[in-house]
This record gives structure tokens, sequence and C-alpha cells, in this order.
């Protein structure tokens, strides 16, 4: 009978960061265990909190799969003699399958008779393969950052301090460095160091609850959004809920239970950046706003425990954050009295990186690329001034606020409100499916400052490696091209690129092109993830994308191109023919034979078919010119779709690949031709 099991490994607080990713990873991997081991479950459920990764299996089965499998041996004219006894070879697969020579049998094939063996496999009992199980469950999470906490130098988030293992009522019994599993697990660390015992599964996540341990991560995040709505209701107000705040303080809790604070209302006076970043950023508390959606001297903590001691919490809250506001506010007076464009020259002491010089140094890059696509005053103005707040204390002490603190100096300083917005929004998007940005002097400067960070660092050696990307240069791709593409602006990839590497020191390119190469190639993965999530088919992308991007609302244009024609119920076959004539181009080009549709004589043409073929695709390629200049894809490739019967006449009846040189080139020249028309849009060989 199916029983559950579950693995519950409790440890030293993980960072609130690592539970995203670790929690998908190990539902899968979980799962991918038991598949291998032919283990039949229900479902697989993971709870997780600071303190504890739980993996909880549903019905899982008592034993493996049973299975008969058939394990082929030598020739049955090898295998016994001509009086049908057994020879070594026979023997010898006998043994080497463990079983008795009466077991073996006889399999007829298509190349003869053979001797085989019919072996039962499976039906292994659980109990008996989960401790190899939980085993690789645990030892085989990947974390952001890990250390070593045992003298075996195994590696974890954090010291593993528990292993409750269960199966049914029993426990599974396993070791992880000095750590033996147990039928005990422990309630919130700060009420009672006691062992709670767990007699089996299905009372695992009662008993916790009843220990103030909220398991269920899902259930805590929806526990904590209504809490905090009760917490401000008598205050007329409502909780300024930050998703990405939530989901961090939903894992650095057990039990959360809230504490209403206050602050002085003279803070108010600061920008209500400022003071969000303070609450939020540094101390993980709620801002609250009134019902006209103005910010309140009201905030509200969770805390990890009951609802016990409140007014000493609240009072530690109040006090912690009274002193990161008024550090804010000593510093915020402190800016604003020297005018922001007065902070640039200090850029000069501040490093970018150790070969690209300093932020004064990128500023001018930023500021010469930007002149490049756009020269406009207020343009230059924000490039000028983009990352001067990077010199204010405030930014120095809170390096959340640059951009923000950007644009509200910039007011402060007298700037026109397009300069102000520019120098906030050229960090956007702040995410890969972040919000771009909005103004043109925030759009120009934005991709001159990523594109300048992105060839920079590609120059002197920064690329990203495998899930290594401590420079964030894939967020800063995707948002380099997503402005480009969803702005629909007309910007020369490759010039883009150019133009950047021209700001750069002498001394940190080496290779021009190779530099230039390399960016495109990693624009190139980048752009297929974007277009894949655009919701176009990956081959429809790759076709497009092999044929090169300097365009990208080119490019996009040739992509739905693509994803509408194949609609056509012609299209699928003139693919067919496309791939065909492609495949026989690169067989020649394997035989050393050139070929160039330049090279085309239509004298040489002898057959009707392939003459046919000829005129057809000259007539197409005349209406295809003016359609290609005017961009309009989706009509090349409707135009294009006409060559399907010529070329299906031409492979039924023309042999390409004759003894006749000359014939032989002239053929594949025709067929060179017509793979070039199609090339316009993409290289249609990569279809599926």
């Amino acid at each position: 009978m199916p029983k559950d099991a579950l693995l519950e490994i409790y440890t030293e607080e993980i960072p609130a960061r690592f539970f995203p990713s670790v929690i998908d990873e190990l539902r899968n991997k979980s799962g991918n265990l038991l598949t291998e081991q032919k283990l039949d479950f229900k479902e697989i459920k993971i709870y997780a909190t600071p303190r504890r990764l739980t993996v909880y299996i549903e019905q899982i089965s008592e034993k493996t799969k049973q299975e008969s499998i058939e394990i082929v041996g030598p020739p049955l004219s090898v295998a016994k003699d001509k009086n049908g006894n057994f020879t070594n070879a026979g023997l010898s697969f006998a043994k080497t399958q463990g079983v008795d020579p009466s077991e073996l049998k006889v399999k007829r094939k298509q190349k003869g008779e053979y001797l085989c063996v019919i072996k039962n496999i499976g039906g292994i009992e659980t109990e008996k393969l989960l401790p190899e199980i939980f085993t690789k469950i645990i030892l085989g999470i990947s974390f952001p950052k890990t250390m070593i906490w045992s003298s075996e130098n195994i590696r974890f988030a954090r010291p593993i301090r528990n292993i409750l293992a269960l199966y049914g009522n029993k426990t599974v019994k396993l070791k992880i460095a000095d750590v033996k599993s147990t039928n005990f697990t422990y309630g919130l660390y700060t009420i009672s160091n006691k062992k709670i015992k767990i007699q089996e599964p299905q009372k695992y996540v009662q008993a916790l609850k009843n220990n103030y341990v909220i398991v269920d991560f899902n259930q805590r995040k929806e526990i904590i959004k209504k809490i905090l709505e009760q917490a401000v209701k008598k205050y007329n107000a409502k909780v300024k809920l930050n998703e990405e705040l939530l989901n961090e303080v939903n894992f650095l809790v057990e039990y959360p239970s809230a504490v209403v604070g206050k602050f002085d209302e003279k803070f108010l006076q600061l920008p209500k950046e400022v003071i969000i970043t303070c609450l939020e950023k540094n101390q993980k508390f709620f801002p609250v706003v009134d019902e006209k959606n103005e910010l309140t001297n009201y905030f509200v903590g969770i805390r990890n425990g009951p609802s016990e001691y409140q007014e000493i919490v609240r009072e530690g809250y109040e006090r912690v954050l009274s002193a990161r506001l008024n550090d804010a506010k000593f510093f915020y007076e402190r800016d604003l009295k020297k005018p922001l464009s007065e902070r640039v020259s200090k850029l000069k002491e501040i490093v970018f990186q150790e070969k690209l010089g300093t932020y004064y140094d990128k500023t001018q890059r930023i500021i010469e690329i930007s002149k490049w696509i756009d020269d406009k005053d207020t343009i230059v103005r924000t490039a000028e001034l983009s990352k001067a707040d990077l010199a204010t204390e405030l930014v120095y002490e809170f390096p959340e606020l640059q951009g923000i603190a950007g644009r509200i100096y910039a007011l402060k300083s007298g700037e026109q409100e397009e300069v102000a917005k520019g120098i906030e929004e050229h960090y956007w998007p702040l995410t890969s499916q972040g919000e771009i940005p909005k103004t043109l002097c925030g759009t120009v400067v934005s991709i001159a400052d990523k594109i300048d960070t992105i060839v920079g660092d590609f120059a002197v050696g920064l690329v990203p490696t495998g899930t290594s990307d401590p420079y964030g240069l894939r967020r800063q791709a995707i948002g380099l091209l997503r402005i480009i593409l969803e702005k629909k602006l007309d910007i020369s990839i490759k010039g883009l690129i150019e133009k950047a590497i021209s700001g750069l020191p002498q001394t940190a390119v080496v290779n021009s092109s190779s530099l230039i190469n390399s960016v495109l190639e990693f624009f190139h993965q980048r752009l297929e993830t974007i277009f894949t999530d655009m919701g176009y088919k990956f081959d429809e992308v790759r076709a497009v994308l092999s044929c090169g991007f300097e365009n990208l609302s080119e490019t996009e244009e040739k992509i739905k191109a693509i994803k509408e024609i194949r609609k056509l119920p012609e299209f699928e076959p003139l693919i067919i023919g496309y791939k065909r004539a492609s495949n026989i181009i690169k067989q020649a080009q394997k035989k050393q034979l050139a070929v160039s549709s330049k090279e085309l004589a239509v004298d040489k043409f002898i057959e009707p078919e392939e003459k046919e073929l000829y005129r057809n695709a000259e007539k197409i390629q005349q209406e295809i010119q003016p359609l290609v200049q005017q961009k309009k894809y989706l009509e090349v490739l409707k135009k294009l779709v006409l060559l399907r019967q010529p070329i299906d006449s031409f492979f039924d009846k023309v042999m390409v690949m004759v003894e006749d040189e000359s014939l032989c080139k002239n053929r594949l020249a025709l067929l060179k031709k017509i793979i070039d028309m199609f090339i316009y849009v993409g290289d249609f060989s990569l279809l599926q």
C-alpha cells in the first residue's frame, strides 16, 4: 500500500534570496530521482522556512515497478555446437547474466537465431532505496553560494543541524557528515529548543504549526498579506505592498506577526523615495499610505514569532528606523548645498573599472554614444549628469537610490524635467522584465550606458560564463535590446557596438573585429530568449537571426512574416524542396565544388523543368526586390510560395549532381539563386 515520505533538512538561517530557485530545483530533482528508480508517487510538495527545506512525497509506491527485459546474447551458431550442446560462448553468456544455461531462450531475428535471456527486474522495496534518494537530494541542491560546514568538506547554504526522514511511521536511516537522520524536528527556535517527535508524515505540518512554525510558504505569504491589511485598518490606511519585499519577508520568518510603528512626521519632508528606501531596503518594513495614497508616518514590520511583547519590539523598530531616517535627512540636506552639475568632476575619483577608467571617463563615453544616436541638447545634458548622483552622500549611503536621487537633485538644481526624468530612467529596465524608459532622454542615455558597459566589459575579459554573471551583463543586454525593439528605433546594432568600441581606452581593445563578433553572438543569444518570450517559435526566431539582425524592427517583421506564412498549406512542401536544395549545395561544397548564382548560364539549360524554374525565379525576383526595399516581408514570402510547383517539378525530373561538371555547376547555381531569394528573410533550412 502506498505511503507518504518526508525529508526535512533543518539548518541555520538560509538567506531569503536563495529560496525561489532552490524550491523549484528541489521539486524537480526529487521527482527525477524517484522516476529514475521507477517509483510511483502522487505528488511532491516542497515546504520552506528560513531554517528548513522539506520534501513531502505523497503516496509513494511500496516497491519499484516490475518489468521484464530481454537481453540478447551470441548467435546460436556460436553458442551451441553441432550436437546442440552449449559452447564456452553460450555458457559464458549464461554465467554473465547469472542464470542457469537451461533458462536461456532462442530469439529469431532478421540476421538469424540468437541466445537470449528474459529477466524480471524491479520490485525493490522503497524503504531500501530512500536512504540513497534522500542523500542525493540533500547533496544535490544548488545554492547561489555555499559554505563548507563539516570536516568532510560537504558544502551547503548553511550548516545542517538535523535531518528528519520518514517513510510512513519508520525513520529512514541516513547520515550526512556527522548528522544522523531522526524522527523529530524543532519548532520556532526563539520559543523553544525542545524536540518534536513526528509519528508519521501526515502529522508534520500541524505539529509544527502547534509549535509556531508555518512550513507552507504559500500559506505563510497569505497570512502575512492578511495581517498587514488588518494591522492598519484602524488608521483608515493601507499598506503599500511591494511584491519583492513580501516574498523576501516571507522567507525571513517562520511564524509571522505584525507590528505597527511610527516615525517622526518631520521626516515626511524628505522625498518619499528616500523614506521608502529606508523602510523597505534597510529595515524590511512596509510603508503605509492614506486614502489618497499619500505616504504616512506609519509603517508595519513583520516579526518572527507570536504577537507578544509588542511594545518592546515596536520601540526597537522605531529606534532603528529613526536613526536611518536621521542619516538620510543629514545626507540629503548636505547634498542640496551643491547643484548636481558640480558633482560631475567628483566622478574622476570614483573608479568604474580598473582598465576602463573612472565614472567620469564612462560619462564622456556615454555622451559621445548618445550624440551618435541623437544629439538633441536635452539628451546630451542628461548624459552629462547621468552618473553625477554617484558622487552624492545620499547615494553613497543608499546605493539603491542611484538615478532616483539624480532626478530629485536635478529638479532641485533647476534642470529641465525631461532631463531629470531621463537621469532616473537611464537605469531602466531594472530587471529583465521591468519597465523601459518613457522619455526620449532616458531611452537614448540608457542605450548608451548599457552598450558602453557591455562592450567595455567584454573588451577587458569580464564575460558571463555559465550561471555566473557578476556584472549583470545579460540583464543589461536584454534591457538594451528590449528598448530598441519595443521603441522600434532605427539603430544599427553593429554600428552601435562599433561606436562604443571607438570610445574605449586603446589598451582595452586588442582585436576590435573579434570583440564585435563576441558581442553580436551575446546579443544573438539574448534575442532568442526575447523573441520566444514574445510567443514566436524557436525555429522561426533561429531562421531569421542566423542571417543577422542589423535592425531589430526589421528582424521582428521577418519573424512575424514566417509565423504567418507557415499557416499556408503550400508552405511546408515548399520548405521540403528548399531544404533539399540547401542540402545538395552543402554536399557540393564538401566536394570542393564552388557554388555561385553569378555563374548561372541560361544557355546551358537542357531540361524544360530547369528552364521553367529559372523563368519563375527571375520573374519572382524582379517582383520581390521592391517589396524587400519596402520591408514587406510577408508579401515577399507570398511571392516565394509560388515557387513550390516549379521546384517540385525540377526535383522530380532533373538530376543535379551529374557527371558533366559544367552542367552540374549550372544547376547548382540555379539552386543557389533560389536559396539566395529566401535569405532576404531567413535561413529556411532551420525551420522544423
